[in-house]
């Protein structure tokens, strides 16, 4: 079942990842995610990496257990692909209880499930509230998503550890969170932030927002990404691949407990057509309900 606009079609189809090759770190996902016009701006199992599935959550390490999937960084060994893929279980997930349907996106306290984080050697190592929810926009062509996380640990579990390759010290690497992968076939990519323009630029940048310009299946579109505060660093790959999302490990490791959860949000504004100025993002922006931005009264759509 995937939630729809009443006009345009579906708009994004959440899929529970059962069945997913084990080195892939099965895990729910939402694939396809598109634009109003149809143009899809999620990939799943490309060939350069075929461990990225869509919008999804995942961690190179969470307590030792890698639910990125593909091969973990060991410092003396470099990337090496190991028996110790995890997968996120989901005991209620959009289309299997009740959320989505055909009503459109609207205002409304959101869609989600609990999902299970089980280890490689089958023990469950948090619980996690995932939540959906999508809005209109007043822009012609474009619609908004929150997707909303917290985790803790499950039970006999003191706290839950994430860690990443940067942690372990690979420059750079200090991917795992919310990760939005882009489909292969993405070309002329213009990557805009607070901070400036370029991939250079806004990877590792604390930017409130982050906005993905790009050309897929023939067609421009724009993704601009907001999160909650503070502010991650961004991961963003470009060049080699198109995807980005907030780093929960940039450079340490993040700890979370029962009474400290790790909590992740990401905003998305998806709109036709592309995004030259940092203004005309924050335009867009500006429309997501749940955003937390800076209001600008005197500014249009």
């Amino acid at each position: 079942m995937a939630t729809t606009d009443a006009c345009t079609g579906q708009l994004f189809t959440p899929v529970s990842g059962a069945g997913l090759d084990a080195d892939s770190a099965p895990r729910p996902y939402f694939h396809p995610v598109r634009t109003v016009s149809g143009a899809v701006l999620t990939d799943v199992a490309p060939a350069d990496h075929i461990h990225h599935l869509g919008l999804s959550i995942a961690f190179s390490d969470l307590n030792g257990t890698n639910f990125w999937g593909g091969s973990t960084y060991t410092p003396d060994r470099g990337p090496v692909v190991l028996p110790n893929h995890g997968r996120q279980l989901a005991e209620s997930w959009p289309g299997t209880d009740g959320m989505g349907g055909a009503g459109g996106p609207a205002e409304e306290p959101g869609a989600g499930g609990t999902v299970l984080w089980v280890s490689e050697e089958g023990v469950v190592l948090a619980r996690e509230r995932r939540t959906v929810r999508a809005f209109t926009h007043p822009v012609p062509g474009t619609w908004s998503l929150s997707l909303d996380s917290v985790m803790v640990p499950a039970g006999g579990i003191p706290a839950l550890e994430v860690s990443s390759s940067a942690v372990k010290g690979r420059t750079g690497a200090g991917y795992g969170g919310i990760f939005w992968r882009f489909p292969a076939d993405c070309s002329d990519t213009t990557v805009l932030c607070a901070d400036g323009a370029g991939e250079d630029v806004a990877h590792g940048s604390r930017s409130p927002w982050l906005a993905i310009s790009t050309v897929t299946g023939g067609a421009p579109a724009t993704v601009v990404l907001a999160q909650g505060t503070p502010a991650r660093p961004w991961f963003i790959r470009a060049g080699e691949y198109l995807g980005a999302g907030p780093a929960v490990a940039w450079s340490r490791k993040a700890v979370a407990d029962a009474a400290h959860p790790l909590h992740q949000v990401l905003h998305a504004v998806i709109h036709d057509g592309r995004v030259t100025s940092p203004d005309q993002a924050l335009r867009l922006l500006e429309h997501h309900p749940a955003a937390n931005t800076t209001k600008h009264p005197d500014r249009t759509p």
